[in-house]
């Protein structure tokens, strides 16, 4: 069965993605809005060193300039460097620590702890780009991407008209029409995020299209080099769940439309998993897992033994820093890890 509402919604960002383009009406106007591709970028890339360079002849400061001068002034340090690049690193291995694990509660502890870190990162990263917000660089960005946005508009489906050279010029608009425009790009795209486009691949109706993922001519009938960002996505997400649901054939039913916890599943090294089953059978008297809830077991593949005390998972983890590694979830369990 369809997932209800949530259907119709994702049915239409699978048909937009196909197409390559999505219809919207603007200022009573209905136009189409072409999605990026490899080429397209490519052109971004070139008018945004045209602003860049329109910037600095008009004496605005380049971004090098900008961030010497901050260090000068002392609004920027090399500490704060410093702990920009240890957050980045430890994110790296909480990372690689999740694909140690097997139980799902561990698993969502260091996406917590992944979470939190990744808004120090975003914190710090805005306030860096705050000191530089009045840069050449900066200039020529924002610049940019409104005139690609204003580009992205044709005035037939085919998308060979382009609205702003066939019936307007991009120089003619006000500033409140040209916000008209932007809002109606960055809210249809939203639609086409990351995480959106996994959750459509995992809609019941897109099921049928797995097996073709492999052939990309027979799947959108053009080469790969031909395709739209968010063609390849699609693509791409597809071969991984594909892969997923081929190599594990006892995904709990919870999880399988999921994303996050899928992939999280599927990152789950054989050698972690074979592990943990491997201690877990050899002494049964000693399989209780620290407590581990129902979902823990069936996340694990493992049965859950009746009457089996364990050891609070929430404990352990305060214990060890917020934190465990399989070593440490291991050697709670009972097992030795030599």
């Amino acid at each position: 069965m369809e997932e209800g509402e949530k259907a119709p919604k994702y049915r239409k960002i699978f048909r937009d993605i196909i197409r390559g383009y999505s219809e919207c009406k603007i200022l009573d106007k209905k136009l189409y809005l072409k999605h990026l591709t490899a080429h397209d970028q490519v052109d971004l890339d070139d008018i945004f060193h045209v602003y860049k360079d329109q910037a600095i002849a008009r004496g605005i400061e380049k971004e090098e300039d900008a961030i010497k001068r901050v260090y000068e002034e002392g609004l920027w340090k090399e500490e704060d460097d410093k702990k920009l690049t240890d957050l980045k690193n430890f994110g790296k291995q909480i990372a690689a620590n999740k694909q140690e694990l097997v139980l799902k509660s561990q698993i969502d502890a260091q996406n917590k702890a992944l979470k939190e870190n990744q808004e120090k990162i975003n914190s710090l990263e805005i306030q860096k780009s705050s000191l530089l917000s009045n840069t050449a660089e900066a200039y020529a960005s924002k610049r940019s991407n409104d005139f690609y946005i204003i580009q992205s508009f044709f005035c037939d489906s085919e998308l060979k008209n382009k609205y702003f050279e066939v019936e307007r010029n991009f120089d003619e608009l006000y500033t409140d029409e040209l916000k008209e425009y932007i809002e109606a790009y960055n809210t249809i795209f939203t639609s086409f995020e990351e995480l959106e486009i996994q959750k459509m691949i995992l809609q019941d109706f897109y099921y049928i299209y797995f097996p073709f993922s492999d052939d990309t001519v027979g799947f959108f009938g053009k080469p790969v080099c031909q395709l739209t960002y968010n063609q390849l996505k699609l693509i791409v997400y597809t071969k991984i769940f594909k892969n997923i649901f081929e190599k594990h054939s006892n995904i709990p039913e919870k999880i399988r439309k999921d994303p996050i916890a899928l992939m999280d599943y599927g990152n789950v090294s054989d050698e972690a998993r074979e592990k943990m089953q491997s201690k877990y059978n050899k002494n049964a008297d000693a399989s209780t897992i620290m407590n581990a809830t129902d979902e823990d077991y069936e996340y694990a593949g493992l049965e859950k033994p009746s009457d089996s005390p364990g050891i609070s998972l929430d404990k352990a983890a305060k214990e060890k820093g917020g934190t465990l590694t399989m070593e440490d979830l291991m050697e709670l369990s009972g097992h030795r890890t030599d």
